[in-house]
């Protein structure tokens, strides 16, 4: 094969007809041109560089709008996201979907000099997976918002999560060596006089911004990671939970419930996150709703990144 300067347009043209417009695979093409197979490639790539083919692509928005502005207006929201589902696409890579598509939105509201609370999820990881890198030092102070749910940690735990905003913002991270729910409440306080933890609780007061997931009694990441069995969640339940914030667990009008966890949970609060500014709230599937709408009723959520099938299941409920 002659060097690209030296490549006829005429076998350019030949090639992209032949592959393009007449869908032969390139074996064919190959063939009728006169040529190897291994080179089709290498020409059709040459043909894009030199303008002799152009993609042209409809425009597309992954983004439903008209279910934003009804979330925002029944709400009162600061921000609504909501990426239309696919009927291909399993729950992972519906999680994997609404990290990709929301990761720009939520990354322009995050400030420079911001401090950021981050909750443990499978939908936050999502999102900093496809966060953009920041190149210069933005000051941003990225807080993990809840202690560890067991030792091992993996990529959707606080502590992770925290971790990878802050190298990807160039930040600054603090995390907590503590759990998320200590086995008793003389463990609660020994933990929370430590002054390292009592510090970044206390930073929490000044946060500018939460990144949170919101758990049901059927879908938890505790339930998830067995920190907490079917059977403790099926009383859950029956106490009057119906969601759960940070190992947090609310009624319906996202008021904590007086569970067993109640005064032994480690990270931020519901207050906490009452007095900070903009509360995202990350979830998919319309089995979420009522706890996201619990959430809102409690003032804790005040932004959310959701996808259609859970949007829409929430602005239909009391109609």
């Amino acid at each position: 094969m002659a060097n690209k300067q030296s490549i006829k347009e005429e076998l350019l043209i030949l090639v992209a007809s032949l592959y393009y417009m007449e869908n032969l695979g390139q074996a064919k093409v190959a063939q009728l041109a006169g040529i190897s197979q291994a080179n089709v490639s290498r020409l059709l790539s040459e043909a894009r560089k030199r303008g002799i083919v152009t993609i042209n692509v409809k425009p597309f928005s992954p983004r439903n709008e008209s279910l934003e502005q009804q979330l925002v207006d029944k709400f009162d929201l600061n921000h609504a996201i909501v990426i239309n589902s696919s009927a291909h696409r399993n729950p992972v890579q519906q999680r994997q979907a609404i990290g990709y598509f929301a990761a720009p939105y939520v990354g322009d509201m995050i400030k420079l000099n911001h401090t950021v609370c981050l909750a443990a999820g499978r939908h936050i990881q999502a999102l900093v997976e496809n966060m953009r890198p920041v190149s210069t030092n933005s000051n941003v102070i990225f807080i993990q918002a809840m202690g560890h749910i067991r030792s091992d940690i993996h990529d959707d735990d606080a502590f992770e999560i925290t971790r990878k905003m802050a190298k990807i913002w160039n930040g600054t991270s603090r995390s907590m060596q503590a759990p998320a729910i200590t086995q008793d409440m003389d463990t609660y306080k020994a933990f929370t006089s430590h002054q390292q933890i009592k510090s970044i609780i206390n930073q929490m007061d000044y946060a500018d911004l939460a990144i949170i997931g919101v758990g049901i009694s059927s879908d938890s990441v505790f339930l998830d990671r067995e920190f907490i069995s079917a059977k403790a969640m099926n009383h859950l339940f029956k106490q009057g939970v119906v969601g759960e914030i940070c190992g947090h667990f609310f009624d319906d009008n996202g008021i904590e419930v007086d569970t067993a966890y109640k005064d032994r949970v480690i990270g931020i609060t519901l207050d906490q996150l009452r007095d900070t500014p903009d509360v995202i709230a990350i979830a998919s599937n319309a089995n979420r709703a009522k706890s996201i709408r619990a959430g809102i009723r409690g003032g804790m959520i005040k932004s959310l990144v959701l996808d259609d099938n859970c949007a829409e299941e929430l602005v239909t409920l009391d109609k």
